[in-house]
């Protein structure tokens, strides 16, 4: 069985009861942890930016833009909030792969939790998930992909909001292939736009290229059934030597949201 099949039965696979009572206290505090860095960037020049373009999309009125009574479509909920919880830099991070999980994940979990009216158990597992699969998938890029100048909070992270997304809309195992090749065709985000109003916008990006690639692998759009392997997919093209074996790491027994790091002062580390 090939990498993107053994990663999307794991999204599909997983319940709530499969997760440690301690993974999902850490999944509760990081939520609370970007609330704050949520509600404390709502100000900043690019949250304010960001907000008055969402506004263009509200006739759908799908998911608001938190911090402020504006609801705006799935995507472009997930990209504003993506935006603004970012901004401060001071939303959490991993130390090994310098992904910001939750401000690339929890804004497409979000999004679709308050359209579909899904529950806080629903939402937990999906977000466990989502970093779980963010940061394996950082593992496995290894810090080459972070050299070459990639964001790995964008390009990583976008993977991690596709599965929380596809979690809660209770996508198949196929489906979530599907949805993990739609998501890799889209992968983006550099570094070179550190230090301006673009780093966050990599990570609202990814939360927005989560819920595209979810609801249209969900409506029928089909991909690559090999992403992450294939000769000229994912891994391939965005680091000189991957880890598979890194990404698949007691894969179901071990989850990385629980070495999620929060910030004591906002700065990116």
């Amino acid at each position: 069985m090939g990498l993107t099949k053994k990663l999307a039965e794991f999204v599909y696979n997983t319940s709530v009861h499969d997760i440690p009572q301690d993974v999902i206290e850490k999944s509760k505090y990081t939520i609370l942890d970007w609330f704050g860095s949520i509600l404390g960037g709502i100000n900043e020049d690019a949250s304010r930016v960001i907000i008055e373009y969402a506004k263009e999309f509200t006739g759908k009125g799908q998911a608001t833009i938190i911090g402020t009574d504006i609801k705006t479509d799935l995507e472009h909920a997930a990209l504003a909030n993506g935006v603004i919880s970012h901004a401060l830099d001071f939303d959490d991070y991993h130390g090994k792969t310098v992904i910001h999980g939750s401000a690339a994940c929890l804004p497409a979990i979000l999004a679709i939790a308050e359209d579909k009216r899904s529950c806080g158990t629903d939402i937990l597992t999906a977000f466990v998930l989502a970093i779980d699969i963010s940061i394996r998938l950082g593992l496995g890029l290894t810090n080459s992909h972070y050299e070459r100048g990639w964001h790995s909070t964008s390009t990583a992270g976008a993977f991690g909001a596709t599965a929380g997304a596809a979690k809660l809309l209770m996508l198949d195992t196929d489906t979530i292939i599907n949805a993990f090749g739609i998501c890799a065709t889209q992968a983006s985000g550099i570094r070179q736009v550190f230090g301006t109003m673009s780093k966050p916008f990599n990570a609202g990006k990814a939360s927005m290229n989560g819920v595209i690639s979810a609801k249209l692998a969900e409506k029928g759009f089909t991909s690559s059934d090999d992403i992450f392997e294939g000769k000229l997919g994912f891994f391939q093209v965005f680091t000189d030597n991957p880890d598979i074996d890194g990404v698949l790491n007691r894969l179901g027994s071990t989850y990385f949201i629980s070495d999620l790091s929060f910030k004591p002062y906002p700065t990116c580390a």
